[in-house]
């Protein structure tokens, strides 16, 4: 059933980074074209395939949770927080309990869509094991959270300015560890002018940044622990120092005029 849900989305949508298409050797080179309804064999498009399948389980259970939480919710509940983890929006119960599986959704969606106006699309046929599994961890955040602030509104005490960074630094250590993997397109990765310009300064570049955000992510994580209520002000200030000098280091490299790498 999972299999045909995906061929007719497909049918709709057309393209999708996940569809059958180029297979690799083991060696690295590229097999023949598989025709469009061949299965689609190997490490790559079976990583892609199981991918695709926990994002459409991830995405169905964001609302069996809602379902499940609605009964135990007051009816106005907190979906905003402050940096501090204090709350500072409300809605009514169905729309906060229904929220976030609408935005999990959509979100889903929108990046099953947007690779087809990608320029590069090859680099995706060549990676979109890489690119499943960024969109499972994306929609993966967004059921933590879920889960979290529901828990929460239906009166369980949780320190949700702990545990909302602790999941950030998890997903940051995730997408770090992918990075090195992305291919060169116009839709995720570190994407700056002269990234998507360059073949090797885009390598380069996220070969360096890849663990630049791993360890962002572990100090986010780290810090959940020991630093209180100004979690959520270090773990922001931590990715900005984080984004900030990889592109300040990505841009050097590229106006060096090499890929040796940079002081």
């Amino acid at each position: 059933m999972t299999n045909e849900l995906i061929t007719t989305i497909r049918k709709y949508l057309g393209w999708c980074p996940m569809a059958a298409g180029v297979k690799h050797e083991q060696g690295g080179r590229k097999a023949a074209v598989q025709p469009e309804n061949a299965v689609d064999a190997g490490p790559v498009a079976g990583r892609a395939v199981l991918f695709s399948r926990l994002t459409l389980l991830v995405t169905g259970l964001s609302w069996l949770v809602a379902f499940a939480a609605l009964p135990y919710l007051p009816e106005t509940i907190p979906v905003h927080w402050n940096v501090y983890g204090e709350a500072d929006g409300f809605a009514g119960r169905l729309a906060g309990a229904f929220g976030l599986p609408i935005i999990i959704t959509l979100t889903a969606i929108l990046l099953v869509v947007l690779p087809r106006f990608d320029r590069m699309r090859v680099s995706f046929d060549d990676a979109r094991d890489i690119y499943a599994i960024v969109l499972f961890a994306t929609v993966s955040l967004l059921l933590g959270i879920e889960v979290t602030t529901l828990l929460s509104s239906a009166g369980m005490d949780l320190p949700l300015a702990v545990v909302l960074p602790v999941l950030l630094g998890f997903f940051f250590i995730v997408v770090g560890r992918l990075m090195p993997h992305i291919r060169r397109n116009t839709t995720i990765g570190i994407r700056l002018p002269w990234t998507v310009r360059d073949e090797m300064v885009w390598k380069k570049t996220h070969e360096h940044g890849g663990p630049v955000f791993v360890i962002a992510g572990v100090l986010i994580v780290l810090g959940s622990a020991v630093a209180g209520t100004v979690v959520m002000p270090l773990a922001f200030g931590i990715l900005v120092v984080a984004v900030l000098y990889i592109t300040v280091w990505s841009y050097r490299l590229s106006r060096a005029g090499t890929t040796d790498g940079v002081e």
